[in-house]
């Protein structure tokens, strides 16, 4: 397994900008690695004992944190910072060398260039654009993608780590996102379902009936939203499942998805030197198994990337381990796995569980873990999280 027992603590370089201090303070927590967010979506961040600057954090929308090289790309290019010094972060935390870099590297989810390439973004049943979502169908989008994740990749860096390669979730905490009307599962997915005029192209080359697929999933939405009910979250989960038995358009719809991102991240791979690894955050979804809903398969991303890096944000140490089996189950080995853990609120009982989280995944073979966020814990449990990393004896996997 390659390079066994790595732990290493997620952060914004907002939060790491005297890097020597940071590198000092997340070696004595247990630390042999970082995964420094390099291109990243707007936010807005509590930072509970920041140094110096701004309590409360609003980041500027789909930036990256470097300078990148603009020659690479094509007809979607990457904004950098306004700030040099944030620019500079990546670099700086490069050249010291005291912990590995792992380049947190945010790919579609923009809302930036959305604004910017609105015939990229991903359309609904509807026709409606979601700007935070570029399409990777586009092939404009799947080469931005690709220049993106390699001009990461030539900066020194031990790995890059890739987020949401795939198309994002209706429901993603988009600014002031609202609704009067509950989500759940089965409305979420139909409203995910992305119908732009690449995927419509794509699904018919593969022989689905994508205007029939498309009429169906707009009345079955348009239905709901008239009836004066509320699906329960395990009805909504029945009748996805039902849908997709029953609706032999829409289960390859999926497939297509799915084989569409693993595609990218093939490509990704190929573009980087060798030398540099490349990890998948698999899903943002809870449980890993829904993550197809983005267009990820799992045992296939596993096999074209060097790692998948599975947020387990669980509320206690139980769903952490049964969603780890499962996630072994599904790609075979726990060899292609990072694991990331919230250390604090609102995971493991607000991080009182951390030590058993770290015990059951070792349990069961996973060594790499990755810890988040330097910048939004209090000092208490980020001194919890050393004891933790501290108290804990790595057990080869039997």
């Amino acid at each position: 397994m390659k390079s066994p027992n790595n732990t290493s603590l997620y952060c914004y370089p907002w939060d790491v900008a005297d890097v020597d201090r940071f590198v000092d303070q997340a070696r004595a927590l247990g630390m042999n690695g970082a995964t420094l967010a390099v291109s990243y979506h707007a936010g807005k961040f509590l930072r509970p004992h920041a140094a110096s600057g701004p309590r409360v954090v609003f980041p500027e929308d789909g930036v990256v944190y470097f300078e990148p090289d603009l020659a690479r790309y094509g007809e979607i290019k990457p904004q950098a910072h306004s700030d040099p010094a944030l620019r500079e972060v990546l670099s700086k935390l490069v050249a010291n060398g005291g912990v590995a870099v792992h380049a947190w590297t945010v790919l579609l989810h923009n809302s930036h260039l959305g604004a910017a390439h609105p015939e990229y973004t991903a359309r609904n049943a509807h026709g409606d654009g979601y700007l935070y979502s570029l399409c990777p169908m586009r092939q404009a989008v799947f080469d931005y993608a690709v220049a993106l994740s390699a001009d990461v990749a030539a900066r020194g860096v031990a790995s890059v780590v890739i987020e949401t390669p795939g198309w994002l979730p209706y429901a993603h905490d988009y600014h002031h996102e609202f609704a009067q009307v509950r989500g759940n599962l089965w409305l979420d997915s139909m409203l995910g379902l992305c119908f732009c005029d690449a995927c419509m192209a794509a699904g018919k080359a593969a022989d689905i009936d994508m205007d029939g697929l498309r009429d169906r999933i707009r009345q079955n939405i348009d239905s709901y939203l008239d009836a004066p009910v509320d699906a329960t979250p395990s009805q909504a989960a029945a009748w996805l499942a039902a849908d997709l038995l029953e609706d032999g358009d829409l289960a390859a719809l999926n497939r297509l998805r799915q084989r569409r991102v693993t595609q990218l991240v093939g490509a990704i791979r190929a573009a980087m030197p060798a030398q540099v690894q490349l990890a998948v955050v698999a899903t943002v979804q809870r449980p890993t198994a829904q993550s197809w809903l983005e267009g990820t398969d799992l045992r296939a991303l596993a096999g074209v990337a060097d790692w998948l890096e599975i947020p387990f944000y669980e509320a206690d140490a139980a769903a952490v381990r049964s969603d780890a089996w499962d996630c072994i189950r599904r790609i075979g080995t726990p060899d292609r796995i990072r694991a990331i853990l919230r250390p604090g609120p609102p995971d493991l009982a607000d991080g009182a569980q951390l030590p058993a989280a770290l015990e059951g995944l070792r349990d069961m073979g996973i060594r790499h873990v990755g810890f988040y966020n330097y910048g939004m814990l209090r000092r208490d449990r980020l001194r919890a999280l050393g004891a933790a990393i501290r108290s804990f004896e790595p057990r080869s996997h039997t």
